[in-house]
């Protein structure tokens, strides 16, 4: 009877591949939510920018362009 045992041995290093592997899978998904936390940022700092300057421009310009338009 045969048996083939090999195909389950680690290759030499194996397991400093193992944690290797490991290290990335950390290191991805630390970088991952580093991403998130740096895209919910900019929807933030975006929608301030967008508040301030756009909403508040239309604002103030509304009644002037009223004015123009109805000479």
């Amino acid at each position: 009877m045969m048996t083939f045992d090999t195909a389950v041995r680690l290759p030499p290093g194996g397991n400093q591949a193992k944690v290797e592997v490991r290290q990335l899978i950390a290191g991805l998904r630390d970088a991952s939510r580093a991403g998130a936390r740096t895209v919910q940022r900019s929807v933030e700092l975006f929608e301030k920018v967008v508040e301030e300057y756009c909403v508040k421009f239309e604002q103030q310009t509304t009644p002037a362009l009223t004015r123009f338009v109805a000479r």
